[in-house]
């Protein structure tokens, strides 16, 4: 979570009313960030915003959202429809929301909700999966889904529920806790965030999340793992800084074509807003290798780079890989004004490795973030059309309701490079 948020945040709410204090209070902490003044950027070029997208939820919040396609149901007409997530209210009590499109993402329809009332206050960064085999008593084709619950609860752990569907989304259960902050809710420093799916090679389901309770650390990237989808494995270093201000963040995983797997995630420090995106492979999805190696850095053949709320997904037609991060630097360190909020990078070799191409987004913020927030183009979730000729996207930013701030996610596909 970023630091650097929590304090923008602050500053919003003195101007706006109650609905967008639910807001910023749902989703203060997610991400890695800092809490040093945000570096000043030269614009590039201007441009002339221009939105772009379907809204997913109507008029209503939506933010932090996924996308995944059913594959492994046992109903053979859910299997190729698209399920998306997104944290939403229902009032002032916060949900995780889904939604089911049967077109390839064209639209949308509302499928179900995540909701439990033994949740202390406060929810963000929900994410959702399907497992593509048994999992203990959980056949393929179960959903399971969590997010980072209690960061308004002063006094109480966060921790990180996990709840089953067998009905794709539509009625949920609670299944287990895949993480638990080791400090009390108190402040900075004492959260959990942004936990994370996969399953590993030996068909043990993996959750990775971000911790800012591990002593000695601002913020460290964890991994545990379950045989049964109940009892998980104490949690061991996904990714550490070798400096106590270092605050890696944001894990995001996919299974490649050989079967890898990568990781992206930014690396964060509270000593200076950087946030830079990072990649890790992985041949079985449990070892990562040392958690002080960050990895390597996708880079433009001139220079480009994404700071802040990376991810990414496997594109099977075109056997690469697509990258967006919320801000886009030049080699210069500025901010790429013209391309900034409206860019994907297109992999140029099936495993990351190279330099990278571009693409333009198919979802575009009106105004794109010129330094980090919570909800403008964070954490944007891609996946390919069935038949990987398109790219979906889903993406989020903030409309102005009556002087009130509202975070809205959006949806819409583009074009795929052939």
């Amino acid at each position: 979570m970023s630091l650097l948020m929590k304090l923008w945040q602050k500053l919003v709410a003195t101007a706006v009313l109650l609905p967008a204090l639910l807001l910023i209070g749902a989703c203060a902490s997610c991400g890695g960030g800092s809490s040093s003044p945000p570096v000043t950027t030269t614009p590039t070029t201007p441009v002339t915003p221009t939105r772009t997208g379907t809204l997913l939820n109507g008029e209503a919040a939506a933010f932090y959202p996924r996308a995944i396609r059913l594959t492994h149901q046992a109903d053979a007409t859910l299997n190729g429809a698209v399920i998306a997530s997104t944290i939403a209210f229902d009032g002032d009590k916060g949900q995780g929301r889904i939604f089911i499109s049967r077109d390839d993402g064209a639209t949308f329809a509302l499928q179900g909700s995540v909701t439990d009332a033994a949740w202390p206050k406060g929810l963000c960064c929900g994410s959702i999966f399907e497992l593509p085999a048994a999992v203990g008593a959980l056949p393929a084709g179960t959903l399971v889904w969590s997010a980072s619950v209690g960061q308004d609860t002063p006094g109480t752990p966060m921790s990180h529920p996990v709840y089953r569907s067998s009905d794709a989304g539509k009625t949920w259960t609670y299944l287990s806790r895949c993480g638990v902050g080791l400090k009390a809710r108190g402040g900075d420093g004492t959260g959990i965030w942004e936990p994370e799916f996969q399953m590993a090679k030996d068909g043990q389901l993996v959750c990775m999340y971000s911790d800012e309770t591990e002593t000695g650390s601002s913020q460290v990237l964890k991994i545990t793992s379950t045989a049964d989808g109940l009892t998980w494995s104490a949690p061991r270093l996904l990714v550490a800084g070798t400096l106590p201000s270092d605050r890696p963040g944001m894990a995001v995983t996919s299974r490649l074509g050989d079967g890898s797997y990568l990781l992206s995630y930014e690396f964060c420090s509270t000593a200076g807003l950087d946030c830079r995106v990072y990649l890790k492979r992985s041949v079985d999805g449990l070892d990562w290798g040392s958690p002080s190696d960050k990895g390597f850095e996708p880079k433009t053949a001139d220079g480009r780079w994404f700071r802040h709320a990376p991810t990414h997904v496997w594109l099977p037609t075109q056997q690469r890989i697509a990258l967006v991060g919320q801000i886009l630097n030049n080699a210069a360190g500025n901010v790429d004004t013209a391309g900034n909020g409206g860019t994907i990078f297109i992999s140029s070799t099936a495993d990351g490795s190279g330099t990278w191409t571009t693409m333009a987004a198919p979802v575009v913020p009106l105004t794109p973030p010129m330094v980090t927030n919570w909800c403008q183009n964070y954490s944007s979730p891609l996946l390919p059309t069935a038949d990987g000729k398109q790219l979906l996207m889903l993406a989020s930013d903030f409309d102005t309701v009556n002087g009130t701030q509202v975070c809205r996610t959006r949806f819409a596909r583009g074009n795929l490079p052939s």
